[in-house]
C-alpha cells in the first residue's frame, strides 16, 4: 500500500502537461489501440464466417436448382406409365418391317417431350425384351448379356421404382446422368426400361460462375460433374464418403494446403440414391478477401490514433502553458500585488477563472469600506431567518388544525348517525393528509391504490351510479414502493376531462400488472376522448412542461417518474374521441418494486 501511495504521489508531482499526456495514454490511447485490435481480429473472424455462410447460401441455392431438375425428369418418366402405344409395340410380334417403322413413327412421345423439355433433358429412349424388334437409338432390344448387367438387374428389383445412374447415352459419344425407371402394363407386365438422360451442360450451367473448385457425385463416389482447377476428382472421395447428410460444412487438408469443404447432399426421388454436390475453397483465399477488407479499417485506425495524438500533444501544450500564466497571477494577487495583465486570451473556462480573479480582486479592495454596511445586511437576514422559521412553525400548525376539524365534523356526523358523511369526511382527511405529507418518499402500491379508491369513492357520492370503477393489481406488485401521488392525478383528469361531460354512466378501468419484465399503470376511461390534434398536443407537453413545486399533473407525474426511474420509463397516452382515453405509467418491475399485490373493484 505505501508503494502505491509513493507512486500515486510521483505521479501527483509531475508537471500538469506530462500528467494530462500520461492520463490520456492510459486512459485513452491504450484502450482504444486495444479495443481496435480487438475489434479488427473480430471483424476479421466474422468476414470469415461470413465468406462461410456465402458459400453455404450459394450451395443451397445450386441444391434447390438441382432438385427443380430431377423433379422433371421423374415428371417426364411418369407420363409414359399405361402409354398404350408402348404396351403395343412392346407386346406385338412384328413380322413386317414397314409395320414396325409406322409403329414407331406414330409412337410421337419422346419427340414430343423431347422438344418441350428440351433445355434439360438430353435423350429418351426405352429397353424392350420383344425380339421381333428392330433397334435404333430410341427403342432398344434387351439382350441376354444386358440383362445380366448390374444396372438391369438393379432397375428389374426396383419394381417401378427410380434408379440413378451415370450412364452412356445411345447414339452419342458422352455419358450423362439419367433416370430409369421399369415400365409396366396395368396387369403388371413389363413394358420395357425407360431411361432419360440429363444434359450435363445443365448442371455446369448452375456451376460455372462459381469461384473455387466444384463437383457432382453420384451415391458418393461416381464423378457426374468435374469442375476442379486445383483438386483432381480421385482427391475427394476420401472425405465425401459418410457425408450423406443434407448439409455439412468443414476445412480440409489437401497437402499443405486447407480447403473449407461445403457438401449439399440431395437424396434423389422415388430412389435410395443420392446427388452430392461438393465445393472446394482455398482458405486462403478467404483470408486475402479478408485482408483487403480490414486493412482499409486499419488504415482508418492507425490515422485517428496519429491524429488524436496529434491533437492532445497540442492542447497539452497550450493549456498547460496558459495554466502556468495563470498560476504566475495568482501568486502575484497572493503577495498583495494587484496589477494584473488585461487578459490571458481565449475564451475557455481558464480566461473566466481569470476573469473571476479580477473581480474578486476587485471585491477585497471593495470588502473594508463595506464591512459595516455588510454586518447590518448579516443581521438583518438573520431577523428575516428568525421571521420565516417562526412562520414556518405556525404554517405546520394549520394542517393539524385542519384534521382535528375534520375529525370533529367525522365525530358529529358519526353522533348523528349520518354514516355516509362520516365515511366521506374519513376519505378526505385521508387524502389530504397523503396530499400535504407527499414528498420523495416512496409509498407501497397498495397504499397509493387505496389512496384513488378513496378518491374515487368520493366522487361517486358526488356523481352517484354515474361513476364507476374497477381497480385490478397483479400479485406480485402489491409491496412495490413507486413515487407517491402519480396515479391521482391521471384519475383526476379522467372524471374532469373523460367521464363528467359524458351522458349516462362511465367507468374507470385501473390495472396494474407486469409486462416484458416492466410494471404498467393503466389508468383507462370510456368518457369524451379527445381528438387527434388535442391528443399530440398533451403528448408534446409531457416533455415541455417544468415542474414548479405547485401544480401536480400528468406532466408533472412524467418527468417525476423519469428523474426517479430513468429516461426509459414514463408516460404514455392514447385515446379516441367520444371512445376512450387510456393512460400508462412504465415503471420498473416487480425484482426492482418489490412484494406482491392485491385485486379489488367496485361496481356500485
Amino acid at each position: 500500500m505505501a508503494q502505491v501511495k509513493a507512486y500515486l504521489n510521483r505521479i501527483l508531482g509531475i508537471k500538469l502537461r506530462y500528467r494530462m499526456l500520461l492520463v490520456y495514454m492510459i486512459g485513452g490511447a491504450l484502450p482504444i489501440i486495444l479495443i481496435g485490435m480487438y475489434l479488427v481480429h473480430g471483424m476479421s473472424r466474422i468476414l470469415i464466417d461470413q465468406a462461410k455462410n456465402v458459400e453455404v447460401t450459394e450451395m443451397e441455392m445450386v441444391r434447390r436448382q438441382a432438385e427443380e431438375i430431377m423433379n422433371t425428369v421423374s415428371t417426364v418418366t411418369k407420363y409414359f406409365y399405361f402409354d398404350e402405344r408402348l404396351e403395343e409395340i412392346s407386346s406385338k410380334n412384328y413380322t413386317e418391317y414397314q409395320d414396325m417403322v409406322r409403329d414407331y413413327r406414330d409412337f410421337t412421345s419422346f419427340l414430343d417431350y423431347g422438344r418441350y423439355y428440351n433445355s434439360t433433358i438430353a435423350w429418351m429412349n426405352i429397353y424392350m425384351k420383344n425380339p421381333t424388334i428392330v433397334e435404333n437409338s430410341r427403342f432398344i432390344r434387351v439382350t441376354q448379356e444386358m440383362e445380366e448387367e448390374e444396372w438391369y438387374k438393379d432397375v428389374s428389383q426396383k419394381n417401378g421404382g427410380a434408379l440413378w445412374r451415370f450412364h452412356p447415352v445411345p447414339a452419342a459419344d458422352y455419358s450423362a446422368l439419367s433416370m430409369m425407371r421399369m415400365l409396366k402394363t396395368q396387369r403388371g407386365e413389363e413394358v420395357g426400361v425407360l431411361a432419360v438422360y440429363i444434359r450435363p451442360e445443365r448442371f455446369r450451367t448452375l456451376l460455372q460462375d462459381r469461384n473455387c473448385d466444384t463437383f457432382v457425385l453420384l451415391n458418393g463416389e461416381m464423378v457426374v460433374v468435374d469442375l476442379g482447377d486445383q483438386i483432381e476428382p480421385g482427391q475427394i472421395m476420401q472425405f465425401v464418403q459418410n457425408e450423406r447428410s443434407g448439409q455439412s460444412q468443414k476445412n480440409i487438408f489437401f497437402g499443405k494446403q486447407e480447403y473449407v469443404m461445403t457438401c449439399e447432399t440431395i437424396p434423389l426421388i422415388e430412389s435410395q440414391d443420392y446427388l452430392q454436390i461438393i465445393s472446394f475453397k482455398s482458405y486462403q483465399d478467404i483470408l486475402r478477401e479478408v485482408g483487403s477488407q480490414t486493412a482499409g479499417s486499419a488504415a482508418i485506425f492507425v490515422v485517428s490514433a496519429v491524429l488524436s495524438i496529434t491533437i492532445i500533444l497540442l492542447f497539452s501544450q497550450s493549456f498547460s502553458s496558459r495554466v502556468e500564466n495563470f498560476r504566475a497571477q495568482m501568486q502575484k494577487a497572493a503577495e498583495g500585488n494587484f496589477q494584473l495583465e488585461e487578459k490571458l486570451g481565449g475564451s475557455d473556462e481558464i480566461s473566466d477563472l481569470y476573469d473571476y480573479l479580477g473581480t474578486m480582486i476587485f471585491q477585497i479592495q471593495k470588502l473594508l469600506a463595506e464591512i459595516y454596511r455588510e454586518r447590518l445586511h448579516a443581521e438583518r437576514l438573520t431577523i428575516q431567518q428568525k421571521d420565516a422559521e417562526f412562520k414556518m412553525l405556525a404554517s405546520q400548525i394549520n394542517p393539524h388544525f385542519l384534521y382535528n376539524t375534520l375529525e370533529t365534523i367525522r365525530m358529529r356526523a358519526r353522533k348523528s348517525r349520518q354514516y355516509d358523511i362520516e365515511e366521506l369526511v374519513r376519505m378526505l382527511a385521508k387524502i389530504m393528509r397523503s396530499t400535504l405529507q407527499a414528498g420523495n418518499s416512496e409509498v407501497t402500491i397498495q397504499a397509493e391504490t387505496e389512496l384513488v379508491e378513496h378518491y374515487l369513492k368520493i366522487q361517486q357520492y358526488r356523481f352517484g351510479e354515474r361513476i364507476q370503477y374497477r381497480i385490478y393489481v397483479e400479485e406480485d406488485l402489491k409491496d412495490g414502493y413507486i413515487l407517491p401521488l402519480i396515479m391521482q392525478p391521471i384519475v383526476e383528469n379522467s372524471i374532469i376531462h373523460g367521464l363528467e361531460g359524458k351522458e349516462g354512466i362511465g367507468t374507470i378501468d385501473i390495472r396494474i400488472f407486469q409486462r416484458d419484465k416492466k410494471a404498467v399503470i393503466a389508468i383507462e376511461d370510456d368518457g369524451l376522448g379527445m381528438d387527434a390534434e388535442k391528443l399530440e398536443e398533451l403528448r408534446r407537453s409531457l416533455n415541455s412542461y417544468n415542474e414548479n413545486g405547485k401544480h401536480i399533473g400528468v406532466s408533472n407525474v412524467h418527468q417525476r417518474v423519469k428523474l426517479k426511474y430513468g429516461d426509459a420509463y414514463g408516460v404514455t397516452i392514447d385515446s379516441v374521441e367520444e371512445s376512450y382515453t387510456r393512460v400508462e405509467i412504465l415503471l420498473p418491475g416487480a425484482d426492482e418494486l418489490g412484494g406482491k399485490a392485491y385485486v379489488q373493484g367496485n361496481d356500485n
